[in-house]
């Protein structure tokens, strides 16, 4: 799935993922929000 995701990424397609794994967010993800109950807490590009 990582190598399908990063293929799509180098295409520059938009990916949106939901994650609880920070080893998936930070090693795929260009842009991080994190969120709180509903609320943007932290917003990091990569």
């Amino acid at each position: 799935m990582r190598q399908l995701l990063l293929k799509l990424k180098g295409q520059g397609k938009t990916i949106l993922i939901a994650s609880h794994s920070k080893e998936d967010v930070d090693f795929l993800c260009d842009t991080v929000i994190r969120m709180d109950k509903g609320k943007i807490i932290e917003r990091s590009n990569q």
